[in-house]
């Protein structure tokens, strides 16, 4: 069997005279979990699992650029750029000490649960401080049969298996912040918005820590007449003329591909939303926002939550 290479929880100091280049990796910690909640750690050499050196596209992906030329003038203009999907590849071992019986039911294991037509799952990649980001990934090769004397044995494989990732972006935990309206007039917890019993008005700035433009789900809790949410950092507004009462809840989804606005999960809302509205992403950096909600009480609540998206994981 080939020496496996066991994953380095703190890189060592460089000895003196050894050039930068010669340390030795410190690999993050990867797992893969499907479509039904499980999860493979491939970073686990203790149950037989181990990431070996050369992970390839961890880090930003490739870019698209929309050009247009003119006849007589040099180069071309970049009208739109473009972040495309990209592969991570990653190479891995694993094994079991015990017999080729557990081997192999923890090889068909790791076959199930990679099959691509079950859907999306998710690579997770957490680094030594313990920060973790996400990307949806399936798997696209890796895992056909290799038995080579230095790829497999009768109780090990190392193979690279490598994942397709629709979306180009590492996804941050979900942040979520909340405003609700209360009897003395002000925003709990502490956000300077002021509050009356017909209107809720004022000002916050939501500081998107993410590469990327995020796109938050806005869940307005009745009762409210009108609701207006603008990003004056962009000059975007989006308005939804409805009457919700007491107990009405309207989910407004701006997220790319999942774009919905429903009335207790049910009630399609597009025809009341306005038609200069834009479903606005929060950018990267602070942006200024300001809320507006008709016809509120005590009872009205409103709450943002979206997910920073990185470039690298």
């Amino acid at each position: 069997m080939p020496i496996l290479v066991a994953p380095y929880t703190q890189v060592p100091d460089t000895p003196q005279g050894v050039p930068w280049p010669t340390r030795i990796n410190e690999m993050p910690l990867v797992s893969f979990t499907d479509p039904a909640g499980q999860t493979t750690k491939f970073s686990d050499w203790e149950n037989g699992w181990v990431l070996q050196p050369g992970a390839k596209g961890l880090d930003m992906p490739g870019y698209a650029f929309t050009q247009d030329e003119s006849p007589g003038i040099d180069g071309y203009a970049v009208r739109q750029v473009r972040a495309q999907g990209k592969d991570i590849i990653l190479p891995i071992a694993f094994w079991a000490d015990d017999s080729r019986a557990a081997y192999l039911a923890r090889r068909r294991g790791l076959i199930r649960s990679l099959n691509p037509k079950r859907g999306q799952g998710t690579l997770t990649v957490t680094q030594s401080d313990g920060t973790s980001r996400t990307i949806g990934a399936r798997y696209t090769a890796g895992l056909e049969g290799d038995e080579s004397l230095d790829a497999a044995g009768a109780r090990w494989c190392i193979t690279v298996l490598t994942f397709a990732c629709p979306s180009p972006f590492w996804m941050g935990a979900p942040v979520t912040t909340e405003w609700r309206a209360a009897t003395s007039a002000a925003f709990f917890p502490v956000l300077p918005l002021a509050v009356g019993n017909s209107q809720v008005l004022g000002a916050v700035t939501v500081d998107n820590d993410g590469d990327d433009d995020a796109y938050p789900v806005w869940t307005i809790t009745g009762p409210a007449t009108s609701i207006s949410l603008t990003n004056v950092t962009t000059g975007e507004v989006l308005v939804l003329a409805r009457t919700i009462t007491v107990g009405d809840t309207v989910v407004i989804d701006t997220r790319e591909r999942q774009q919905t606005a429903l009335l207790n999960g049910t009630t399609n809302l597009w025809g009341n939303i306005s038609d200069p509205s834009t479903l606005w992403s929060l950018q990267p950096g602070p942006n200024d926002l300001t809320l507006t909600v008709t016809g509120s009480t005590s009872n009205t609540r409103v709450s943002m939550t979206y997910q920073p998206r990185y470039l690298a994981a």
